[in-house]
């Protein structure tokens, strides 16, 4: 079945829909919603960008060799890099000295 014909019918189930016993959302319930994924970060897709990189041949081989996937596990090893990048380093405050001044 293709794309549009599936669209299709789904169109016309929803028409087929009786939603007169759903009450209407308040101005209050609409200014609560969030996009799903951050109520739960498990729902977040982020787009993909087709790119052209360079990486040490060593590098993929590596990650070739682990099977299909591989530019997906890729793709996980950057993410997580740029994640620890932009955490807050807990524990480091970068306003006190070592010096200690005398009262």
């Amino acid at each position: 079945m293709s794309m549009k014909k599936k669209e299709d019918k789904d169109s016309r189930n929803l028409k087929e829909i009786d939603f007169s016993d759903i009450p209407e959302m308040t101005d209050e319930q609409l200014a609560q919603l969030q996009p799903s994924h951050l109520r739960n970060p498990e729902n977040y897709r982020p787009i993909k960008k087709k790119i052209s990189i360079y990486v040490d041949a060593d590098v993929l081989d590596h990650y070739k060799s682990k099977g299909k996937g591989y530019q997906t596990k890729i793709n996980r090893v950057l993410r997580q890099g740029m994640l620890r990048e932009n955490a807050p380093a807990y524990g480091k405050d970068n306003n006190s000295s070592d010096t200690k001044e005398d009262s």
